[in-house]
């Protein structure tokens, strides 16, 4: 698991630091020690999911830190437990929370497809659950509790699933007549067991009968009151005036709004606005409700959870835990970071995935700026993984993951971005792209389309598709040797490495693979100056050196004191190479 020394209003690190020198790896003979680039730089949360435990504490599904926490109303923090076992997998852990009436805590660990049942007074692991026998959960994404009942969200499969506490499944609500269900977030049920679902790109709120009979919907896409830009959370809750209401988290309009159980609009809470600015909301995610009926929101990337009271009249903004972003300093910065590409200017640029940017940095370790957000403006990107230089503009072109698509973000932040391809499986097109690379000599770019288990290539001048290379499994990785010109893929499904080669006229050829013993899911691999691999064995949290025929001739497992964590990119520049230590968030530099 990932090892936290965060604590709320706590800022990782000082100003001004910059790259420190490392103790000599262990099990490194060969290689000096490196230098350390970065540091920690988390945000104090990234809420994804929240409620309101019955003895008025908060507890969150914090997405960014791969975390479960426990806040007093107040925002001290009282425990963080790690979300489950997949580490370093983009916090797809802990995508929501549920409390039910007697405290006990229920995940939606979507990396995991499964429900965690955790103990209120420290959050320890109690049981786990996934489905029954040939339907298991496809992806976990809202979840509530209600009556000794979980509602759980099942996006991938369009379903909304019951269970009880000990994880029998009891029914299952799927989509009937006009009560059609797409990408469904989250759901809840009244008193009396009619369940409401936040349907996300149907831009509405679907009802069902307790027995699974469609009764109504109601919205339609759109910025005016009463309608939706992706609804992401519902909580069916008891108001002090109007009894029990309907609280619907509008996402991408950034607001909360309040219905009765029929659908008429009652209020509109919130609006959107700068992480810094009280009363709004910057990435609404999911909404809960107090007791008193006071509503929180978990507002994702605004790094912050936001109170609004219960007025005689209707609701005021009332208080803020967290709303500060993720620290931009020398030796505090990264959170999660991957590829690492070498400007023409001689300046780093680092993928900081989880905080959603590029890092700027030169040489030394001094940083100069970020570039990126998340959410649906014009720079944004998704859990970006890659990132490549073109030589002749000096444009960023980004391996937008989770978007499935290429960006390109010019060398001045803010100016005009180009995007490139969509979700699917043409030429032009992708699923979740781990990386790219960009070969000066022709200015040709290749990109590890992952999820389509194969390797792409674009013009970097005409930014069109040329061509395709199959016969991968889940490639992750993908460089340019220096001195051949070939391509070397981390092929991670197959726990090998490929060196291909390509030229317009011939297209792609395989040169040569290697199996170096042991590899576990390779997630970063470079050819060094002296013809061997440094490979990212990510799945075995180490790197390791290998000959052309693929001996493995070092192993290094630590590094300045601390357990290599799922090392992933790997970049050779000249006598240098740059290792992503991904969940220690730091850039280890060998050589120079």
């Amino acid at each position: 698991m990932r090892t936290y020394s965060l604590m709320l209003g706590a800022c990782v690190g000082v100003a001004g630091l910059g790259a420190t020198a490392a103790a000599a790896p262990a099990g490194a003979r060969g290689v000096p020690a490196p230098t350390v680039l970065g540091g920690q730089g988390h945000a104090t949360v990234y809420a994804s999911g929240m409620e309101v435990a019955p003895d008025g504490t908060l507890v969150v599904a914090d997405t960014g830190n791969d975390s479960v926490a426990k806040f007093t109303a107040g925002g001290k923090l009282l425990w963080r437990v790690p979300a489950g076992v997949a580490e370093g997998d983009e916090a797809e852990n802990a995508r929501d929370i549920a409390v039910d009436d007697n405290g006990f805590i229920y995940v939606a660990d979507a990396a995991e497809f499964r429900i965690i049942k955790l103990d209120p007074v420290d959050g320890h692991t109690i049981r786990w659950f996934n489905g029954p026998s040939g339907d298991r959960l496809g992806s976990p994404i809202g979840i509530t509790a209600k009556k000794n009942k979980i509602y759980v969200s099942d996006g991938a499969k369009k379903k909304v699933r019951v269970f009880d506490a000990n994880g029998t499944q009891l029914q299952v609500f799927t989509a009937t007549g006009a009560c059609d269900l797409s990408a469904v977030r989250d759901a809840d049920a009244d008193a009396v067991g009619n369940v409401y679902v936040a349907n996300y790109k149907n831009n509405n709120i679907v009802k069902f009968s307790p027995t699974g009979a469609c009764l109504t919907t109601w919205g339609s896409q759109g910025t005016a009151n009463g309608q939706f830009k992706n609804p992401y959370g519902v909580r069916v809750a008891r108001d002090p005036k109007w009894g029990e209401v309907v609280y619907v988290a509008d996402s991408n309009n950034d607001r909360v709004q309040v219905f009765s159980k029929t659908g008429a609009l009652k209020a509109v809470v919130g609006k959107a606005g700068a992480f810094n600015q009280t009363g709004t909301f910057t990435t609404l995610r999911r909404v809960a409700v107090a007791p008193d009926g006071d509503i929180w929101g978990a507002d994702l990337w605004g790094w912050r959870l936001v109170r609004f009271d219960r007025t005689a009249t209707g609701y005021a903004y009332a208080q803020t835990i967290g709303g500060q972003a993720p620290p931009l300093t020398n030796s505090a910065v990264f959170n999660e970071p991957r590829a690492v590409a070498v400007g023409t200017d001689g300046n780093l640029n680092i993928m900081d995935t989880v905080n959603q940017r590029v890092v700027t940095m030169t040489k030394s370790g001094t940083v100069l700026g970020a570039c990126g957000q998340r959410d649906y403006r014009p720079i944004s990107v998704n859990w970006p993984r890659g990132v490549a230089i073109d030589p002749v503009t000096g444009d960023r072109w980004i391996a937008d993951t989770k978007q499935s698509r290429l960006q390109i973000f010019p060398t001045k932040c803010g100016l005009q971005t180009y995007r490139l391809g969509n979700v699917g499986t043409a030429t032009q097109q992708f699923t979740w792209p781990y990386a790219i690379a960009i070969r000066p000599s022709d200015r040709l770019a290749f990109v590890a389309d992952t999820q389509n288990n194969r390797v792409t290539v674009w013009d970097v001048a005409t930014r069109s598709a040329l061509g395709t290379y199959t016969g991968l499994k889940s490639p992750r990785a993908i460089a340019v040797d220096a001195a051949t010109k070939n391509l070397v893929v981390a092929d991670a499904g197959n726990a090998r490495i490929v060196t291909l080669s390509y030229s317009k006229a011939a297209g792609f050829a395989a040169v040569s693979t290697i199996t170096p013993a042991g590899l576990s899911m390779p997630e970063g691999v470079a050819r060094a100056a002296d013809g061997n691999y440094w490979i990212g064995d990510t799945g075995n949290n180490r790197i390791v050196i290998a000959t052309p025929s693929g001996t493995i001739v070092e192993t290094i497992t630590t590094a300045a004191g601390k357990a290599i964590s799922k090392p992933t990119s790997i970049t050779a520049v000249g006598g240098a190479i740059y290792v992503s230590d991904t969940n220690n968030d730091r850039v280890l530099v060998y050589g120079s």
